[in-house]
């Protein structure tokens, strides 16, 4: 890849396969002239006909030009380009292991990137919703995608910004862009449309719900979005749009919906969708398919041209790239474009931006709103959402091989299941009888990461007759998943207990009832019983605990600091250590 020369790549991070990355443009193809539009898809055209490949972006406001009757609309302050496609001999197809080596490379590089700000404030956001509902009442229309832009800075590479996203966002059709001057990082979840051999699909994404961090808590959640008549009707608006529009360029009667409202779960939200499904007239040019589709119906609203309509009025900064389409077309490979959400562009100056939005209805919230565009930009900077890779540590001995095995295996796929990493049980089995030997005891730490490698190493058995404690001054988050699920994000943990000279520290909440410890579970022996705290105080549910608690031997019971006190007895306890007594240091 030469310096500082346009390419694309298309990245999928969600599963075990090869990536396409497209260099050495032939020529580029652009155009920011309205004038130009029809001459610039036909340039598409003959080049697709040519046996080339082309892979690029369509901007948002290519869309107000395909409607005669919004071209009036066009913006003319416009940054971007309407159209930007390079045009290439050939995708080189990077394998899985090419992808990790190259995204490992791209980390490495340093940078920087500020918080991003809103481009207007709540009163502002929350004037237009009414706004906008005040459309929908009248029957203008059923549903606007209303958007804002949020501005940031960024130093160092945007190679290594990408994976970094790329880490926490794991996206299905993730693309990175370099133009001549600027660079687009695409980490979206959504299908636009994708066609290969006479087959067209589109999976738009309406509905919207945020995860909890409590496994029992998410899955309850995520129940309730499969049922939410109101992300049904939402959802049921675009997939009827998008029904009319693929039916433009698809042989009659051959437009059916595969799958209805299907809930997908993200790093930070559950999200709905549907898929549609035709075949294609024969011989449709790529152009005749950008006129009868773009922009994507679920980042507009319906019908689409008064929702683009209002959308102009509201909107104060063209959208550019943001909620237009990235992807690529070949004659040899189909076609396949995203919806260019959670889709940031980087100018050389160091200034960025992107945008967020989401489907306004006749009772949509509008405070609720404004929470849930600010929950889809989190990706961009939580700390939390670094990568991470899942973690169990294990007790082995020549007698009793794994202690707990079944149990750390059960939380081990529970924790996978909640943060979506592939995971195959037998291979971690194997990989564990593997690594253990002799007839040494053995303390096993086993990780998962995040596309699905299984690493295990081993020390000797750590032996504690009893164990010193002190109490921490931080309170344990009970909003975070790390909270109840076992990973290598455990800085809060380690760096307390490293400030300490005892063996381990405990952890209240903010209710000041106590939690857990670094490494350990809980219990206190009081009244002849053992008590230990419940989940929902804040707490890693420990396998030695689940143990206990599901043969009588402990109970759930809210503890507080005077429980430590005598002539109570306070143990802590994992799976590794066992039971220990424990003191205060």
């Amino acid at each position: 890849m030469t310096k500082n020369a346009p390419f694309v790549l298309f990245d999928d991070a969600q599963m075990q396969a090869e990536a396409r990355l497209y260099v050495d443009p032939v020529r580029i193809i652009t155009c920011s002239d309205p004038q130009q539009i029809a001459q610039t898809l036909a340039q598409l055209d003959k080049a697709l006909d040519d046996g080339f490949h082309v892979a690029g972006y369509l901007a948002y406001e290519l869309g107000y030009l395909l409607e005669d009757k919004l071209a009036t609309l066009l913006p003319k302050d416009r940054d971007q380009p309407l159209i930007w496609f390079g045009v290439f001999k050939a995708a080189q197809k990077l394998s899985l292991a090419e992808v990790t080596a190259l995204m490992d490379d791209w980390a490495s590089q340093p940078h920087n990137i500020s918080p991003p700000k809103a481009a207007l404030n709540k009163d502002t956001y929350l004037n237009n919703i009414q706004t906008i509902q005040d459309h929908i009442r009248a029957g203008d229309v059923y549903q606007i995608n209303y958007t804002f832009q949020q501005s940031f800075q960024h130093s160092g590479s945007p190679k290594a910004l990408y994976a970094q996203l790329r880490g926490r966002q794991r996206a299905k059709f993730g693309a990175m862009i370099r133009t001549e001057d600027q660079h687009i990082l695409s980490l979206s979840p959504e299908l636009f449309y994708e066609a290969k051999d006479g087959t067209a699909r589109t999976r738009p994404m309406k509905g919207t719900a945020p995860r909890a961090p409590r496994p029992t808590a998410d899955k309850d959640i995520r129940h309730w979005l499969c049922h939410d008549e109101k992300s049904k009707a939402e959802n049921l608006m675009i997939v009827d749009l998008l029904r009319n529009d693929l039916s433009r360029i698809s042989q009659i009667g051959s437009v059916k919906v595969t799958d209805l409202f299907t809930v997908e779960t993200y790093p930070t939200l559950h999200q709905m969708t549907s898929t549609i499904e035709s075949q294609l007239a024969p011989d449709t040019p790529f152009s005749k398919i950008i006129q009868a589709l773009f922009p994507c119906g679920s980042v507009t609203g319906a019908p689409k041209v008064k929702a683009m309509e209002i959308i102009k009025a509201l909107e104060t900064e063209p959208r550019g790239v943001y909620t237009g389409a990235i992807g690529y077309a070949s004659a040899q490979d189909g076609m396949r474009f995203n919806v260019a959400i959670r889709t940031l562009t980087l100018d050389p100056d160091g200034t960025g931006k992107m945008g967020i939005g989401s489907a306004i209805v006749y009772d949509s919230k509008a405070p609720d709103e404004w929470t849930e565009c600010h929950l889809k930009a989190n990706f961009v900077t939580d700390p939390e959402q670094a990568p991470f890779a899942l973690l169990e540590t294990l007790k082995w001995t020549s007698n009793q091989g794994f202690v707990l095995l079944d149990r750390h295996l059960e939380r081990l796929q529970d924790t996978a299941d909640y943060f979506g990493y592939p995971i195959d049980i037998n291979a971690v089995k194997q990989s564990l009888k593997t690594a253990v030997s002799g007839n040494q005891g053995l303390r096993v730490r086993l990780t998962l990461s995040a596309d699905g490698e299984v690493d295990v190493t081993t020390q000797p058995l750590p032996i504690c007759a009893e164990m010193t404690y002190t109490v921490s001054d931080q309170t344990v988050n009970p909003d975070s998943p790390f909270t109840y699920h076992k990973t290598t994000n455990r800085a809060f943990y380690d760096e307390a207990r490293a400030a300490q000279a005892a063996d381990e520290v405990l952890f209240l909440n903010a209710g000041g009832n106590l939690c857990e410890g670094s490494i350990t579970n809980i219990f206190v022996e009081k009244d002849g019983q053992l008590l230990t705290p419940p989940v929902s105080e804040g707490i890693l549910p420990g396998t030695l605990r689940g143990e206990l608690l599901a043969t009588g031997q402990a109970v759930e019971a809210s503890l507080t600091l005077n429980d430590l006190n005598p002539p109570n007895t306070v143990y802590l306890g994992n799976s590794v250590r066992g039971l220990v007594k424990a003191r205060p240091l």
